[in-house]
Order: C-alpha cells, then structure tokens, then sequence
C-alpha cells in the first residue's frame, strides 16, 4: 500500500515538511517514491504548495493519506475534486467532518463579553423603573 504522507527535513526547533507518496513499511523520513509537495507550519499563515496534478494522479491509484496529509489536501481543495470523482470514498475521509468539544464551546474572551451583553439591558431596564415610582 502507498500512502501520501509528511517527511520531516527541518531542523530541531523549525519543524519543515515535503508531502511524499510513500510505501506504507517505509519510517516517517525513509524511502519514499515521490515528492509532491512542501508544507512549513512555522510561518503565518502556514505555507502549503502541493502539485495538484501529481496529488490527484495518486490519490485516483489507490495512495492513502494520513489525517494530516488529508487536512491539508482538503485545505487547497484537491481532497474534494477527488471525492467528486470517487463519491464512495467519502466514508473514508469522515474525520474531516468532526468538530471537537473544543472548538464548539466559545472561547474564554468571548465569554465576559456575552455576560457584560446579557447585564446591560437589565441595567437599563433597572433605572427606567426607578423614576417611574
């Protein structure tokens, strides 16, 4: 099997990345078949450039990607042409769907915000009524 995953080329502290078609025995920086592409997640916003012909060619011969290489396969919208041309892979790729516990709660900055929001229109309420006595 032949998958599409990252190779780490950067330096301890400057993680770098090359997307590459693999042989699924192969370690994480060993032997791979093909380099597509290059992802750098140190700069903002993070650099993605992957060859989309060379992407769609092995996704369409069977190369599997992992969850991050899928990420950001979907992120340039090649992940979708494929499904659209394979609509049954879809079930394969349904962690791309999923949103966490974390990222449904509302943060923390906009918590104080929401509660100074729902007192002020009582506190405007409060002082109409007093002069009304």
């Amino acid at each position: 099997m032949v998958k599409i995953r990252l190779r780490r080329i950067g330096t301890k502290g400057r993680p770098f990345y090359r997307m590459v078609v693999a042989p699924s025995t192969a370690g994480r920086n060993g032997r791979f078949v093909e380099t597509i592409g290059t992802y750098d997640p140190t700069v903002k916003p993070s650099h993605v450039q992957i060859n989309e012909d060379r992407a769609m060619h092995w996704l369409l011969n069977g190369a599997q990607p992992t969850e991050t290489a899928a990420y950001l396969l979907n992120k340039l919208g090649i992940l979708p042409r494929y499904l659209d041309q394979r609509p049954e892979k879809k079930k394969d790729f349904k962690f791309l769907d999923k949103t966490t516990a974390a990222i449904s709660k509302p943060s923390a900055v906009d918590v104080p915000a929401a509660k100074a929001a729902a007192e002020a229109p009582v506190a405007e309420a409060a002082p109409a009524e007093a002069p009304a006595e």
